[in-house]
């Protein structure tokens, strides 16, 4: 059996440009990895896709079970296999669960069936799925352009900063903010800059100075709510949504300061308190 952990990511710059002539957007993103994960293990059995799970998806819809299908038919596997997910990460929420679970799932069969596929081939395959697929499948800190596809690994020395993620007790839909995005044309690449160095120097006050998200408009017009909440968490400190939301996340180098936010939130709202990877 293999086991293998699905870690979320937050968005620390994400500039979406205008809809290219193919629908799509480009975008520079840069991603990390925090310490909320689901956990997947993996089991060979003679034929077909078993998937037992604590969602309200049916098997079929899960992009685990569509990952495993793809990736036993792209590589000839005559074997079967049994996938048990154990869901932790919030749907809907800005954290890339989905595109998690399904990297999990390609480095998971990739294990489970001795096939010792480098990690960017695995990648190139799961653009096939999605977009934050292929940053997913590394797991490490990133800048991801073009549709998100293409892939530049930071290195990064910033300390495993505490983060506080605030989940309202809804979702956001992705296709909607992006029928809703306008780019205001404002150039970020000095943003962008700046964060790649906060991230490699370990400075926390050039992070938080930095730190942008072009989708919080349309998702904040979509979601007034949304809007509120984060007016008043940054009272507090630097609160930013992650991708698409509906996800608010705070970073500190002192646990006790988000402590204190946590305490003071509303029983409504799903609160993890975790670090960076």
């Amino acid at each position: 059996m293999i086991t293998e952990k699905a870690y979320a990511k937050v968005n620390l710059a994400l500039a979406v440009s205008d809809t290219l002539s193919d629908g799509y957007h480009d975008l520079k993103n840069i991603m990390v990895p925090i310490d909320l994960y689901d956990i997947l293990t993996f089991e060979e059995i003679e034929d077909g896709i078993i998937l037992l799970d604590n969602t309200n998806l049916k098997a079929i819809d899960n992009i685990v079970y569509k990952a495993a299908k793809l990736f036993l038919s792209n590589y000839k596997i005559k074997k079967g296999v049994l996938i048990t997910l154990d869901k932790h990460i919030p749907q809907e929420a800005g954290l890339a669960g989905g595109s998690a679970d399904a990297a999990a799932t390609f480095r998971g069969l990739n294990k489970l069936f001795n096939l010792d596929i480098p990690l960017f081939e695995l990648a190139e395959l799961s653009t096939k799925l999605g977009s934050d697929i292929a940053y997913c499948v590394y797991d490490k800190a990133a800048l991801c352009t073009g549709r998100g596809t293409n892939i530049e690994l930071l290195k990064t020395k910033y300390p495993k900063w505490n983060i506080l993620l605030i989940k309202p007790p809804f979702g956001c839909s992705t296709k909607k903010i992006y029928e809703l995005y306008k780019n205001d044309k404002t150039e970020k690449d000095e943003k962008i800059n700046n964060v790649i160095k906060a991230l490699e120097v370990g400075d926390l006050d050039l992070l938080k100075d930095n730190m942008f998200n072009d989708l919080e408009t349309p998702a904040f017009k979509l979601r007034p709510e949304l809007a509120y909440l984060s007016n008043q968490y940054n009272k507090e400190i630097k609160c930013m949504m992650s991708g698409s939301g509906s996800t608010l996340f705070m970073i500190s180098d002192k646990e006790d300061v988000l402590v204190k936010i946590k305490e003071k939130s509303n029983e409504f709202l799903q609160i993890y308190l975790t670090k960076l990877l």
